[in-house]
């Protein structure tokens, strides 16, 4: 009878254990996910603005930095407010603020035609510019803890 009793409360030990290692595991693989959509996010909107800087640049350079744009708005659009609050208290805010809006009116300008959207885009990721350098360095320290 004794062996009866311990055994269920020893199966439940271990799988609050068990339950405890998984959400510490799945929290690592969240972070690690949303370290991933920011920062790629930022690296490809930023070779695509590189390439539409050049001088000499075919239509099909042209297109290229486009898709690259896009798909670094996708992963913007997956960054969680949450994630970027625990890295800087105004990243959150200016993220989406001029980074996530500066490239959705920089592209919904191009879509259309329309010169003025296009740069009020461009004026939202120069603001987003000023202040990535100004936090750069201690954002990427809590995203590279050594």
């Amino acid at each position: 009878m004794r062996r009866q009793i311990i055994y269920p409360i020893s199966l439940a030990i271990v799988i609050l254990t068990l339950a405890a290692c998984s959400s510490s595991d799945e929290e690592e693989v969240v972070t690690e996910t949303q370290k991933y959509y920011f920062l790629e996010s930022l690296q490809l909107v930023e070779q695509a603005g590189r390439s539409l800087q050049r001088k000499s640049k075919t239509q099909q350079d042209i297109q290229g930095a486009l898709t690259r744009m896009d798909q670094g708005l996708k992963l913007a659009f997956q960054v969680e407010n949450k994630f970027l609050k625990q890295l800087d208290a105004r990243l959150g805010k200016n993220y989406q603020r001029y980074f996530i809006k500066g490239i959705e009116d920089y592209r919904l300008g191009i879509e259309a035609g329309d010169r003025a959207q296009q740069q009020n885009g461009l004026r939202l990721l120069a603001q987003w510019a000023k202040f990535w350098a100004a936090s750069q360095s201690s954002i990427e320290a809590k995203l590279h803890p050594q």
